[in-house]
């Protein structure tokens, strides 16, 4: 237990479960309409930093063992085609992001999600399985409406 607690993993998300906690009670003198978002999103936040912290204490020595198995091993550094290839999957993923972004600012928040998450089918994605990304992508966004709109009260549409 005193290892785990040693772990500056461990400790950073201690610190946003303390945020997290502390944002949800701002939250509580809201008006029921302004308070629904922040809370959800708080709530999910802590749910997310509850199971992450249960599993780095009940998985932790697991892990030590999958990692003492590679020290036979060799390390070396990427190749210059390793890195080009980085390079530019680095650059295609910050477009998308730009462009999403700008859309969200032009279209709305909606097609900015849509576009992300196309964007990412089609460029990362394997060619044999862009219809499939593709649906899962639609269906996400479709799900973010939703969750937003009905459950949340914020218009994703309206500008």
């Amino acid at each position: 237990m005193r290892e785990k607690l040693k772990l500056v993993e461990v400790w950073f998300k201690l610190v946003l479960l303390i945020l997290f906690a502390f944002l949800y009670l701002v939250a509580l003198p809201y008006p029921e309409d302004s308070k629904r978002f922040p809370q959800l999103i708080a709530l999910f936040s802590l749910t997310m930093l509850v199971i992450s912290l249960i599993l780095d204490f009940t998985r932790k020595e697991t892990v030590a063992r999958e990692i003492t198995g590679v020290a036979g091993e060799e390390l070396r550094a990427p190749d210059e085609g390793v890195k080009k290839e980085r390079k530019k999957r680095f650059g295609q993923a910050w477009g998308i992001i730009l462009v999403s972004v700008a859309l969200g600012f032009w279209e709305g928040f909606i097609f900015s999600t849509l576009f992300l998450f196309l964007g990412f089918a089609l460029f990362f994605g394997k060619r044999k399985d862009f219809f499939k990304n593709a649906a899962i992508a639609i269906a996400t966004t479709v799900i973010i409406y939703f969750i937003f709109e009905s459950l949340m009260g914020v218009p994703l549409l309206e500008k």
